[in-house]
């Protein structure tokens, strides 16, 4: 898998060591307890990576260039805070038991918590005992008896921050749902609203574009799924091809993400989830890889990276929705 034009982060425990931020590892760690009935497993985790990676670089004050430091201790407690706000207690309380505790370790009761963050945080007063009660719960409902500073610091700290409406990326969740599944809103609601020439890029002999349900209460976002071997197929071209006679071929396809993204925010707003919008975009050469090599002649991966680089600025170009976020397979 390959993320294109993205700034590095790394996690942090409590002795300063960083290991990369891994999305498929801490994907395959909330996977690991979820329930094997109700929610489906795989498009949660995936909602919850995407929802901590973007707060993460959407952090005020981060560095604008080089490498992002964050503490493992504030991604475990956004997962527990994800997990709970879907409802799912015992899972959150189950990746409680699994994570990393990093730091200084040990039974933090309202009395010690309230000492520790009048002191970091100068709070006070009806305020400190609001976050101390929110950090509190949260920590009994996660099942972590025994905690980190470093965990009780990072909870305080979205609390805080949530409570200031600054320093946090606020997810809207609809007070009700409008199907059997809650918040999800199913590809078909929003694709009878493109025009014929767009839709039939999703059509299944086509293959060229697939969207996936989007869920509204973890990362509201549209995730757009493209192929560019079916492109080259509709238009009859053979391999190898040149970027002069495959770059035409994108004009539709950037025609149809334009088209989903106006439908999907539009369904919302009718179902009175506009607070949602505009969703967030995230884009998935499915190809792209195999379509370097095979079909642009791209050997090795340096310059296969250098092409879909390319590629992926030139396609953002065309669209009207800045992507969030871009990866190749």
């Amino acid at each position: 898998m390959i993320e294109l034009s993205s700034q590095a982060i790394f996690l942090q425990d409590s002795g300063g060591c960083a290991a990369p931020f891994d999305p498929a590892d801490l994907a395959a760690r909330i996977r690991s307890v979820l329930p094997e009935s109700g929610e489906d497993p795989d498009a949660l985790a995936r909602d919850a990576v995407s929802a901590v990676e973007y707060a993460l670089r959407h952090t005020p004050g981060k560095p604008r260039t080089g490498p992002l430091y964050v503490k493992a201790a504030a991604v475990d407690a956004m997962i527990a805070n994800i997990l709970q706000s879907v409802g799912l207690d015992e899972s959150a309380a189950a990746y409680g038991r699994t994570k990393r505790i990093d730091g200084e370790s040990g039974t933090f009761r309202d009395a010690r918590i309230s000492v520790l963050l009048a002191e970091r945080f100068q709070l006070k007063g009806e305020r400190l005992a609001a976050i101390v009660r929110k950090v509190s719960n949260t920590l009994r409902s996660i099942g972590a008896d025994v905690s980190s500073t470093d965990l009780v610091l990072e909870l305080a700290r979205h609390f805080i921050e949530a409570s200031d409406a600054v320093g946090t990326v606020a997810v809207s969740i609809p007070e009700a749902g409008w199907n059997d599944r809650g918040f999800i809103l199913p590809p078909e609601e929003f694709v009878c609203r493109i025009t014929a020439e767009s839709a039939r890029l999703l059509d299944p002999k086509s293959r060229a574009v697939r969207i996936q349900p989007i869920d509204l209460r973890v990362f509201p976002a549209l995730r757009v799924e493209l192929r560019f071997f079916p492109l080259l197929r509709d238009a009859r071209l053979e391999t190898p091809v040149t970027e002069l006679a495959f770059a035409p071929l994108l004009a539709p396809v950037a025609a149809c993400v334009d088209e989903l993204c106006i439908a999907a925010d539009g369904v919302c707003a009718l179902h009175g989830c506009d607070a949602v919008t505009p969703l967030k975009l995230l884009l998935h050469f499915a190809d792209a890889e195999a379509f370097a090599s095979e079909a642009m002649g791209c050997s090795g991966r340096k310059a296969a990276e250098e092409f879909l680089n390319g590629l992926a600025s030139f396609f953002v170009n065309m669209i009207t929705r800045r992507p969030e976020k871009i990866t190749c397979a």
